[in-house]
């Protein structure tokens, strides 16, 4: 293939948004995810939304850095799943458990978050080594195989913030 055509062919695909044609964000926008991806952007906006409470709510400097760092991972992994961060919502169980914590101040506020973070963390560690081998999105097959050494660290500074905690 010659330049010209090269060129043709970017001047061509540079002009599709404006006639119509989806972008590739409007496209991850009207995609739904499969069931596997719903599991783990589910577990990730439950532990987005967590997270925003226990900046708000914690006591303890470890657990609302650690929620600070937790909000923006989860908004990165969102992303890379082709998903706005908070979009999936959160199941009953992952709402109920929300509004518990909301009720709960202080010290055990922070006890409860944690112990939440680490149940979440565990839960979203068997998902995404799942959607690691199987997933059927290559891009969002590629998060999950980063998110797993990474779910492995927030699962030890998670433990070591809870024996901090008494």
């Amino acid at each position: 293939m010659n330049r010209r055509h090269i060129l043709a062919g970017v001047a061509l695909a540079s002009t599709l948004p404006l006639t119509g044609a989806l972008t590739l964000d409007a496209m991850a926008q009207t995609s739904k995810p499969d069931s596997a991806k719903m599991k783990a952007l589910m577990g990730g906006d439950f532990a987005t939304e967590t997270s925003k409470l226990a900046v708000e709510q914690g006591s303890s400097p470890a657990v609302k850095t650690f929620a600070q760092l937790e909000i923006r991972e989860q908004a990165a992994v969102a992303e890379a799943f082709g998903a706005k961060p908070g979009s999936a919502g959160l199941d009953e169980k992952h709402t109920a458990m929300l509004q518990k914590l909301k009720a709960a101040k202080g010290a055990e506020f922070d006890k409860m978050y944690i112990e939440g973070q680490i149940q979440g963390h565990e839960e979203l560690l068997a998902i995404h080594k799942d959607y690691a081998r199987n997933g059927k999105d290559e891009m969002a097959r590629g998060a999950s195989m980063v998110a797993v050494p990474a779910i492995e660290t927030h699962l030890a500074m998670l433990k070591t913030i809870e024996n901090s905690l008494g």
